[in-house]
């Protein structure tokens, strides 16, 4: 899971072209060159296939680690990846927030979506933990609607009903199958959906590579104080893995940040569900998981409707322009 937050994909990325000026420019812009999409899809399609290893090392992790050193491993080493770069292309001056106090509240969103996640990630299949993780463009339509005033349409809460179906099909409450770590997955789609749209309400001119590095500033400060109370003591196999993790999450945001910058969010967004198939295979390959049936059938469901949400508001956005 990204910041991403990653949407990661879908809307998440739709939702961040407000947020920075180079985006904006490829969405906006009618005639992209060809090369420049195909690079950025290309780019999508690389971070999709590096996200989803970032949750098998959680997974793996979860087995003798507890979630809050997981998150707190996941931040320090992904702001410590992140620092040169940020340094080397930004200088110093960036790194003062224009609005402190609400890039605290995102970095606390997020830093939440991801503690919740990775928590459900040791006691689910990955597959299923993102499914249910992708009820973020649904939560986003509905708070879109309720917190921003924004006009949605019949057409995408009748697509957020129909995503809710999709959930109904995973969790299947009359088989008594609800488990607390799938309500986990689920409240950290919706804090996800939440920080996307305080990321949307914020509109600041803020790179994306500097706001993913305010997050894992909060992230390392937020995770410092709670990670030791739940310490084991990391073997060099796990500090391994843990600088892998954050690895991981870097790349897989810097990727992502690319992407946009070369191709328009409508292009991209249906990459965004190419993280559940590279989160089936991990799970499938190295922790023996796969999704059955009736799974899949949700895993559609909920992915069609993400889908289009996002392309309605592609085509949406086109009309206004």
């Amino acid at each position: 899971m990204t910041n991403s937050p990653v949407t990661i994909v879908t809307t998440t990325e739709n939702n961040a072209v407000k947020a920075t000026p180079v985006i904006n420019n490829a969405e906006n812009s009618p005639t992209a060159a060809p090369t420049r999409i195909l690079l950025g899809v290309t780019l999508m399609a690389l971070a999709m296939i590096v996200v989803p290893g970032m949750d098998g090392i959680a997974k793996y992790l979860s087995d003798n680690h507890s979630t809050s050193q997981i998150v707190w491993a996941r931040y320090v080493f992904m702001t410590a990846l992140l620092l040169p770069v940020i340094l080397f292309r930004y200088r110093w001056e960036v790194l003062r927030p224009r609005s402190p106090a609400k890039q605290g509240l995102r970095g606390l969103l997020i830093i939440a979506s991801n503690f919740l996640f990775f928590w459900s990630l040791a006691y689910m299949p990955i597959a299923d933990a993102l499914a249910l993780l992708f009820v973020y463009p649904l939560a986003i339509t509905i708070m879109s609607g309720l917190i921003l005033k924004e006009k949605v349409g019949p057409r995408r809460y009748g697509a957020v009903v129909v995503g809710f179906l999709g959930v109904l099909l995973i969790l299947r409450p009359e088989a008594d199958n609800i488990s607390i770590p799938a309500l986990l997955a689920i409240a950290a789609g919706i804090l996800h959906g939440a920080y996307i749209v305080l990321t949307r309400s914020l509109a600041q001119q803020t790179p994306a590579l500097v706001t993913l590095f305010y997050t894992g500033i909060v992230g390392t400060v937020v995770m410092s104080f709670v990670a030791p109370f739940y310490w084991s003591v990391p073997t060099a196999d796990s500090w391994f893995w843990m600088i892998i993790l954050g690895l991981c999450s870097g790349l897989g945001h810097f990727l992502l940040t690319k992407a946009c910058a070369l191709a328009p969010a409508s292009i991209l967004a249906p990459l965004g569900y190419v993280e559940i198939i590279s989160g089936t295979l991990i799970g499938y390959f190295i922790f023996g998981d796969f999704p059955d049936l009736l799974t899949w059938a949700g895993i559609i469901v909920i992915c069609g409707s993400g889908l289009f949400i996002a392309l309605r508001e592609a085509q949406l956005k086109k009309r206004d322009h």
